[in-house]
């Protein structure tokens, strides 16, 4: 039974991108802090040294929610440098199929954008910034639902004493 009419290497580039974004949504949907909270406490008793103990989280913003600026940069850097084989000679800085060379299926891509590098900024530009930008995305949302709203006090509510 086949889903798909298209080969494998075909299914993978041309479904790379939403699968990739998807997976990274659903990583930052894991809580890695709490789960290295709870791991540390269920085995705190074959190892009790000071030192394996884990520090308490702070109030700083975590590194999963700045994780996709380097690679986003990385990404525009390339997607702005990106000259097609096509382009006119008239008008250098106007690439055709720029979109549809990094964001695209494979079924969509003509001869003038598939060259050598295309597997290169698809993998190691498009494909991690995706990733990072749906884990981050997914990661706020797990902060703003499971943060443990503070009591208001007397000052906040404006309520007298």
């Amino acid at each position: 039974m086949h889903w798909t009419s298209l080969s494998r290497i075909g299914y993978v580039l041309s479904y790379f991108l939403p699968i990739f974004a998807a997976s990274g949504f659903l990583v930052g949907l894991i809580p890695f802090g709490q789960l290295g909270k709870a791991l540390g406490d269920l085995f705190q008793s074959v190892a009790t040294s000071p030192s394996s103990s884990l520090a308490p989280e702070s109030e700083a913003v975590p590194p999963i929610l700045w994780a996709w600026l380097p690679v986003t940069i990385a990404f525009l850097i390339r997607f702005a440098t990106w000259k097609s084989q096509a382009s006119s000679v008239f008008d250098p800085h106007r690439s055709v199929g720029r979109v549809e060379r990094f964001f695209g299926p494979l079924y969509g891509q003509t001869t003038g954008l598939l060259d050598n590098k295309w597997i290169t900024d698809r993998f190691f530009f498009t494909g991690p910034m995706l990733f990072l930008i749906a884990c981050a995305l997914a990661a706020l949302l797990r902060y703003r639902l499971t943060k443990p709203r503070k009591p208001q006090t007397n000052a906040e509510t404006g309520d007298p004493a």
